[in-house]
């Protein structure tokens, strides 16, 4: 999560932060996938795109980190797409035990879901890319 240290209140606080943590980083790297393959889509270099994005106000490590080996295909492990599905899950059940409506991680999920069925379970998180690549072809 980081290197600071944080006073979080009760016991299960921690646990919490790090699943709203992780909640919004696998929908951060779902979003950042649809961009790259729209980029692609609409004749621009997705490269360019990481690169643009590395220099904005969205500018975040993790698209710069992840973001060429996306465009090369490549998901090198450093969080398992697995658990990254597990932690939206566990965030989705979180949220609804508050009665909050969390319809982009909902969404996010379901992708990394589809992801999971096709085999990319220990890939890195960034594989989620492909189960977007899956939806466009069967729009085809």
């Amino acid at each position: 999560m980081g290197k600071s240290r944080f006073y979080l209140g009760d016991v299960g606080n921690g646990a919490a932060m790090k699943l709203v943590v992780n909640m919004i980083m696998g929908s951060m790297m779902a979003s950042f996938s649809e961009g790259l393959l729209l980029s692609e889509k609409v004749g621009l270099d997705p490269s360019t795109l990481v690169e643009v994005i590395s220099q904005g106000a969205i500018s975040a490590p993790m698209y710069s980190t992840k973001g060429p080996s996306m465009v090369q295909s490549l998901y090198p492990t450093a969080f398992p797409l697995k658990h990254q599905q597990k932690d939206l899950r566990l965030a989705l059940g979180l949220a609804e035990s508050v009665s909050q409506p969390t319809p982009i991680a909902a969404a996010a999920n379901e992708l990394y879901k589809v992801a999971k069925s096709r085999g990319l379970s220990n890939q890195d998180f960034s594989a989620v890319i492909e189960a977007l690549k899956v939806k466009l072809e069967q729009e085809k």
